[in-house]
């Protein structure tokens, strides 16, 4: 089955628009990422350090995928990462939108 949340993550990445890992998210905040994601399994301490590198204009976002399930696309795992581009970041917020409502 398709996953369109990964497979609009794993779009992000194709395009050099997806930083992973907390020094790369961190170095990407500052530089103004529209869009930062969690996986529902990492820790608070990063999840803490990267809030307080965040302005008022990155949006936070905890998916609702392990860092094992995004290993299983990606082929390895990562806690945080940041979406550098707002269009990018549109489609990632609408297919974690739409997850959610599939899952509630």
């Amino acid at each position: 089955m398709k996953d369109p949340l990964l497979s609009a993550l794993s779009m992000a990445r194709g395009a050099g628009k997806l930083k992973v890992g907390m020094e790369a998210s961190k170095s990407a905040v500052t530089s103004g990422a529209p869009l930062v994601i969690f996986a529902s399994d990492t820790s608070e301490r990063t999840i803490r350090e990267i809030r307080m590198n965040c302005s008022d204009r990155t949006e936070i976002l905890e998916l609702r995928r392990t860092q094992s399930q995004i290993a299983e696309k990606f082929g390895w795992k990562f806690g945080v990462a940041a979406v550098t581009d707002s269009n990018f970041a549109a489609l990632v917020r609408k297919a974690a939108e739409k997850d959610m409502e599939e899952t509630e």
